[in-house]
């Protein structure tokens, strides 16, 4: 290639810095910065958000259609997200003649709706549209309208110029299905870490990561953290603040961390982590990968998970059918955990998962994948 695109990460909803949002998009900055792309992400401005890279600009306006109302205020916030789009890029896609990849990855359908109306409005030429899907939208009760705006967004822009994403391999091939469309599966890039460190005492961490949500067992965590264990002595359960644990007498030690870490933050106590709790929610995590659980496999921690998820499809690849647990009996999972944690075939096991993720899931092969779908598409 002669010249090299502009590829611009549009985020219509911040989520308060919670989650998977600002690593993945400062990991394209990484990943575009190897290719020699230039890459600008645009935001809807929330308040009390994290300092962001010089690269993020707060133009956009699109994260009051997350929010339950009446049908005209939609009508009205669909306008104002679509116009703040259309007011960032017109100028650029009439100026500048070097391609210019606009790339999605959470939204809701409303957002990918109005990101097409504003795509009507503008030059075309050299104008890529990619779409990341993360979730069963396929199962949803909305999965027509994301069919039908796909296709919509696919006839809006040149022939090749609209492709679609998903970070799963069972998602892919179940929304290939649904939509008609084939996908890429692309590697998840937030994967550098520090090495693990050695540990200094017989304490295990176990470690429920993330601001707590039903979905990723809330109820299960809360009931491991209140039984009495003949193991209290020997675990420590960190969660975040607002899962409201307490330490009970003849328990496990509870730690509270931030709800949301910064990453350096993130990245050190993963490193400390011996075992990582992921009782995530089969259905909701039936083709839906985990980034928490893709993190701790390569930082070498021990994942625990539940069955018929793609958390366990994937250990299930290595012969780890020991990680899968039942979450019903707190005392059983504490015994459990505690025999996962001195078995010496599992951490062997662990170590072929751990060397198959970090050839995969690695900025360099994210890189790789933008640069093979671009190149397959002008």
């Amino acid at each position: 290639m002669n010249y090299s695109p502009i590829f611009i990460s549009l985020i219509p909803n911040l989520m308060g810095g919670e989650g998977h949002i600002i690593p993945y998009h400062n990991s394209i900055s990484q990943a575009t910065k190897i290719l020699g792309w230039h890459h600008e992400v645009i935001y809807s401005p929330e308040e009390n958000l994290p300092n962001l890279p010089d690269n993020w600009h707060g133009e956009l306006r699109g994260n009051k259609l997350e929010i339950d109302a009446n049908f005209i205020y939609k009508l009205q916030q669909i306008k104002i997200f679509s116009d703040s789009i259309k007011f960032y890029l017109k100028e650029k896609l009439s100026t500048n003649k070097l391609p210019q990849i606009i790339f999605i990855e959470r939204f809701i359908h409303l957002q990918l709706f109005a990101l097409w109306l504003s795509i009507l409005f503008l030059p075309k030429n050299n104008l890529y549209i990619w779409v990341l899907y993360r979730h069963n939208f396929h199962q949803h009760k909305t999965k027509f309208f994301y069919k039908l705006l796909n296709k919509l967004l696919k006839k809006a822009v040149k022939p090749n110029h609209f492709h679609l994403f998903s970070d799963s391999q069972l998602l892919a091939d179940s929304m290939t299905k649904y939509f008609e469309e084939s996908f890429t599966v692309m590697p998840i890039p937030h994967t550098e870490f520090i090495e693990k460190l050695p540990k200094n005492n017989n304490n295990i961490i176990c470690w429920w990561a993330g601001p707590p949500r039903e979905e990723k067992g809330w109820q299960i965590i809360k009931q491991l953290s209140q039984c009495e264990t003949i193991f209290a002595d020997k675990f420590t359960l960190v969660t975040a603040k607002s899962a409201d644990l307490i330490n009970v007498n003849y328990g496990v030690k509870i730690i509270l961390t931030d709800d949301n870490l910064h990453r350096e933050k993130y990245i050190s106590l993963l490193a400390k982590t011996d075992i990582m709790l992921i009782p995530y929610d089969a259905i909701a995590y039936q083709e839906r990968t985990s980034g928490v659980f893709t993190e701790s496999v390569i930082a070498g921690n021990i994942p625990v998970t539940m069955a018929n998820t793609w958390m366990a499809k994937e250990l299930l690849k290595f012969g780890l059918d020991k990680l899968i647990i039942n979450w019903d009996n707190p005392q059983q999972i504490w015994q459990e955990i505690n025999d996962i944690f001195h078995n010496e075939e599992i951490k062997i096991k662990l170590k072929l998962m751990q060397k198959a993720y970090r050839d995969f899931h690695n900025l360099s092969n994210f890189a790789r994948q933008f640069e093979v779908n671009f190149s397959n598409k002008v």
